[in-house]
């Protein structure tokens, strides 16, 4: 299972918000009616911005592509966290869609809605939340797999220097500097007083 990290969160977010706009239009199509009455409906609700959703498509794949290749680093550093609970990939769909129908409406009407919650769509959406959420679950349990991949396939981790510590290593260089400084500034400066 992945670790929360920022990695982790970049493979799973975009994921579930895929899985939440999918349910969100497989709900319209469903209750909505004809496709052209749904395509209205949608129109009518404050849905315009689905129109820029292959540019968001594209966003999405590159940051999970990113996500999957910071977690293989990470994996490849040894760096683990708890894993991410089954829960969160319930709850998150539920609550963003949710907020995301609220929004919506608010931005159609200019106020929101009070029988939103016992509309057929708003019933139909939240309930195919589910298995598009269990869906993103089993997507995100394979990129872990590819990050165990990509994670195998990096170099190993070295030390900064081998067998000496790494403060070891910053006084040294600290103390050679600071020499290298003195002996270069030793025989420059003004004449002694003395040697009058």
């Amino acid at each position: 299972m992945l670790a929360r990290s920022r990695s982790c969160w970049l493979v799973i977010l975009p994921l579930l918000v895929s899985g939440s706009l999918a349910a969100h239009a497989v709900a319209y199509r469903l209750v909505g009616g004809s496709a052209a009455d749904a395509d209205e409906l949608l129109a009518a609700t404050g849905h315009g911005y689905l129109a820029e959703l292959p540019i968001g498509t594209m966003i999405g794949l590159v940051t999970v592509a990113i996500g999957v290749v910071g977690l293989g680093v990470e994996r490849r550093l040894g760096r683990a966290n708890r894993a991410v609970p089954p829960s969160a990939y319930a709850l998150l769909p539920l609550v963003g869609f949710a907020m995301q129908e609220h929004l919506e409406r608010l931005c159609a009407s200019g106020a929101l809605s009070t029988h939103l919650l016992t509309s057929p769509i708003f019933l139909v959406g939240l309930a195919l939340q589910l298995p598009f959420a269990a869906a993103a679950w089993l997507l995100v349990r394979l990129l872990s797999r590819v990050a165990d991949v990509v994670a195998a396939l990096l170099p190993a981790p070295t030390p900064p220097h081998a067998g000496v510590a790494p403060a070891r290593v910053v006084e040294r260089v600290q103390h050679s500097r600071g020499a290298t400084i003195a002996r270069h500034l030793a025989p420059r400066g003004p004449p002694p007083l003395w040697a009058r």
